[in-house]
């Protein structure tokens, strides 16, 4: 019996060639699946992308969108926004042809990649991959929308707490403002004020992704930058967005001087989602205290890391094309946003 012959491997450097492959074989599942998403932080961090392509006589039989990060000799998903050595996105899709081998896309892979924050492998194929960090979600779904359902999940004690804080917060005049978009700089600013060096967004190149990002997002209608100010004074601002029944919260800011600011805000958030009966809430990775206080569920995600070193590899493409075209004319179809109700007044149904 004649073997069938092994996929062949190629790589596409080309930026347009890379859009059409994106967009024609990774499924969309959550905004940060789009390729305009994506390109908010290419046009910042402008690493060359290399799509990893199988083929076979039948087709391409696997696809994983790679970029080469220059100044960390190593390969991660596109378009490598680094922060701290890491990228930063999460659940980046990939493609394998039905009935294709994920492990033979994995183990094509380029010698230095570091690829973070996958989703589980089915059986027989786990063994790829190891640990790199928890999600941690919330779906209201489960609970049949329900905001007593999930109050649930707290000792009497603990919510008790919790809204004791929130309350006292609440009584000192405070007012929520949806998509004030001016309130990025707040953001930025108390960000760097709680974490310095250490914040996210005091990287300039992830700064300006970020407000790339939110006019994006605003102008699909997809955006939730939720602003809070108490007498008269932005206190925390957050951004999300809300997409194909998934509200995904990114990033925020709070003020050093209101303790217990972001447990109004992530409440906020919590009620928006059920009373709008969204399916999902994500919440990202990080392993702060306040998750595992606010009873999320907590979602493994991992790591596929080739630790070989990348001279070889980078030796063999020296030769990029970097007439990168631009996207300013790019846009994509509204799917047409549900029509949310917010909650002004934001009653803590809990």
């Amino acid at each position: 019996m004649q073997e069938e012959p092994m996929a062949t491997r190629r790589f596409v450097n080309d930026l347009e060639t890379c859009r059409q492959l994106w967009n024609t074989l990774l499924p969309v599942n959550v905004v940060s699946d789009m390729w305009e998403f994506r390109m908010c932080f290419h046009r910042q961090y402008d690493h060359r992308p290399c799509f990893m392509i199988l083929e076979d006589a039948e087709g391409v039989s696997g696809m994983m969108p790679l970029s080469y990060v220059d100044n960390s000799n190593k390969i991660g998903f596109f378009p490598g926004e680094i922060w701290q050595e890491k990228t930063w996105l999460e659940r980046t899709p990939f493609y394998v042809r039905e009935g294709g081998g994920i492990d033979e896309l994995f183990y094509s892979c380029p010698e230095g990649t570091y690829l973070r924050y996958i989703e589980p492998l089915q059986e027989p194929y786990s063994h790829l991959l190891e640990l790199d960090e928890i999600g941690y979600v919330l779906y209201p779904s489960q609970l049949d929308f329900k905001l007593e359902a999930y109050s649930g999940r707290f000792s009497h004690k603990k919510y008790k707490s919790i809204i004791k804080v929130i309350g006292s917060i609440k009584e000192q005049g405070s007012r929520f403002y949806v998509n004030r978009l001016e309130d990025f700089d707040a953001l930025v600013r108390m960000s760097i004020e709680s974490f310095g060096e250490n914040s996210y967004l005091n990287d300039h190149r992830f700064r300006n992704s970020w407000l790339d990002v939110i006019h994006f997002l605003h102008k699909n209608g997809w955006l939730r930058m939720i602003s809070l100010e108490i007498m008269g004074k932005t206190a925390a601002v957050d951004i999300g967005s809300v997409y194909n029944g998934v509200y995904t919260v990114y990033l925020g800011g709070a003020s050093r001087d209101l303790p217990g600011v972001a447990k109004v805000m992530n409440m906020y958030h919590i009620e928006y989602a059920f009373i709008n009966r969204l399916f999902k809430m994500d919440f990202l990775c990080g392993d702060f205290h306040w998750k595992k206080l606010f009873h999320l569920t907590p979602e493994p995600l991992y790591k596929f890391v080739s630790p070989a070193p990348m001279e070889e590899y980078a030796s063999k493409t020296e030769k990029w094309d970097d007439s990168y075209p631009s996207i300013n004319e790019t846009t994509i179809e509204d799917p047409s946003p549900m029509d949310m109700k917010d909650t002004p007044n934001f009653n803590y149904l809990l």
